[in-house]
């Protein structure tokens, strides 16, 4: 398992790092950030769209169906307790998908990890040092 570091920039930026690889997340200026990167809600949702674009990329290549995936996604805060209320994920393939295939597909995207970390959540312990 790789060690996930995040450390404060400034203000309230952090850069979060793992494997060599770098992403700041701030919040926006309502929320009394800078909007010098995405938030960690926005970076969650994004986590989401890219493992259902791999998960659906990989389908596509494997089967000769070619072009390209996107995912557009919108979301949905909730309270008490603050959270992501909710995720609409809307995913387009190739054309040269064939439509009963498209929801093999789908299938195969509910299986990406962070899907189904959501439908199965981790335990999370914080410890404070």
């Amino acid at each position: 398992m790789d060690l996930i570091s995040v450390t404060r920039q400034n203000g309230l930026q952090f850069g979060v790092s793992v494997r060599g690889h770098a992403v700041t997340f701030d919040r926006s200026p309502n929320d009394g950030g800078d909007d010098a990167g995405p938030s960690p809600v926005e970076l969650t949702a994004g986590a989401l769209g890219a493992c259902v674009a791999m998960m659906a990329q990989t389908y596509c290549d494997r089967h000769g169906y070619e072009g390209d995936v996107e995912v557009n996604l919108t979301l949905q805060m909730a309270d008490s307790p603050k959270r992501i209320g909710a995720i609409v994920v809307d995913v387009e393939v190739p054309e040269s998908v064939p439509e009963e295939k498209k929801d093999v597909i789908r299938r195969m995207a509910e299986k990406c990890p962070i899907h189904e970390t959501f439908r199965n959540p981790p335990r999370v312990d914080i410890e404070i040092e």
